[in-house]
């Protein structure tokens, strides 16, 4: 009775794992979202170089970089619900080289090194344009990727201790 209650217990937990399945979907369509606004970005930057100033071309470009690491971002977290739904070792087609990036302690990185990379673009944005820019705003970005930068490092002098131990 034990032993069929563990089963029938053991199934349902493992089983549960498809809660997720609607939430990287949405990430899916997220990401399709994000790819649909880097295009239209572009496509405007084509469109209006020719009026476009030295800091208008920068600004672009810091635009494009930013939707390309949201992108990035959305891709990480998608790649490790795949790794809910896929262990490693089941049949099917071959896995993308690359795709096991789900493990926590390798994901963990990963993950503050694009949210830190986001804010010092966001950071580098609101530089360019400094003289319309609320200088308290200004801080507050600073704040926050310094604290994700520090997080960051946080975290790895975390992992490797932990690592060392082990």
């Amino acid at each position: 009775m034990r032993q069929r209650f563990n089963m029938i217990f053991r199934r349902t937990l493992l089983g549960s794992r498809w809660a997720m399945a609607p939430l990287c979907l949405g990430l899916i369509v997220a990401l399709l979202i994000v790819m649909v606004q880097f295009f239209r970005e572009l496509a405007d930057a084509v469109l209006g170089f020719a009026a476009m100033s030295g800091p208008d071309v920068i600004l672009v470009v810091l635009k494009l970089v930013d939707l390309m690491l949201v992108a990035n971002l959305v891709l990480l977290i998608i790649d490790a619900g795949v790794e809910i739904f896929l262990p490693t070792g089941t049949e099917g087609p071959p896995r993308p080289t690359g795709a096991g990036i789900a493990e926590f302690a390798a994901l963990k990185p990963k993950l503050f090194a694009s949210i830190a990379a986001i804010a010092a673009v966001d950071l580098l944005e609101s530089f360019i344009n400094i003289e319309t820019v609320d200088k308290a705003t200004l801080i507050w970005e600073i704040a926050i990727l310094l604290t994700f930068v520090v997080a960051g490092v946080l975290l790895a002098v975390m992992d490797r201790l932990t690592a060392e131990r082990h």
